[in-house]
C-alpha cells in the first residue's frame, strides 16, 4: 500500500496589514525640530555675526564731534590734546576684537582694546574694554545700506568716525 501524502491546500488569503504610522510621525517630527534648530541658528548667527556688516578690518579716524546741544566742537578740546594733528582712530576686526585710541596711552592698559558685538537690528556695536568699561557705538547707514559712519560717545560729545582711506 502506497501511502499518499495529503496534499492540502494552503489557504491564501490577503490580509492588509494596517500601517503603523507612529514611526513616520516620529521622523517628520524630528525632521522639522532639526529644521526650526537651523533656522532659529541662523537668525541669531545673522545678527550678531561680522559677516557682510561692512566694517570689520577696517581703520577709522575721527573727523568730528557734537555736543549734548548739536553743536559741532573742536576735536583738540574734545581728545584735551595739543597736537594740531591728533585724531582718534579705532580698529575694528572681524574676529571681534578692537582697538580704540580717543586719547594717547599704552597698548595694554585695558582702556583701548577690547572685544565687540555687533546687533544688526539695532545697527550697534556693543564694545566692552579689556579694563571692564563698557560702551555701545552707533552704525550709521547710507540709502544704499552702506556704512557712512560710527558714532561714538566721548567725555560728553559723540565722535563721529569714518573709514580711513590711505
Amino acid at each position: 500500500m502506497s501511502k499518499k501524502k495529503s496534499k492540502k491546500k494552503k489557504n491564501i488569503t490577503t490580509k492588509k496589514k494596517k500601517k503603523n504610522i507612529k514611526p513616520l510621525i516620529a521622523t517628520m517630527a524630528v525632521i522639522v525640530g532639526i529644521a526650526a534648530v537651523i533656522a532659529v541658528s541662523y537668525v541669531v548667527y545673522m545678527n550678531t555675526s561680522l559677516a557682510g556688516a561692512g566694517f570689520a578690518d577696517k581703520s577709522y579716524v575721527s573727523v568730528s564731534a557734537y555736543d549734548a546741544s548739536g553743536d559741532e566742537a573742536d576735536l583738540h578740546s574734545v581728545y584735551n590734546v595739543r597736537y594740531d594733528d591728533y585724531k582718534g582712530s579705532m580698529k575694528l576686526n572681524s574676529d571681534g576684537t578692537f582697538e580704540l585710541w580717543m586719547t594717547p596711552g599704552a597698548k595694554d592698559d585695558g582702556e583701548h582694546s577690547g572685544k565687540y558685538t555687533y546687533d544688526r537690528d539695532k545697527q550697534v556695536l556693543n564694545a566692552k574694554f579689556d579694563g571692564g568699561a563698557k560702551m555701545k557705538m552707533k552704525i550709521i547707514r547710507n540709502d544704499d545700506g552702506s556704512l557712512k559712519r560710527i558714532e561714538i560717545p566721548y567725555n560728553g560729545y559723540t565722535v563721529y568716525m569714518t573709514e580711513k582711506i590711505n
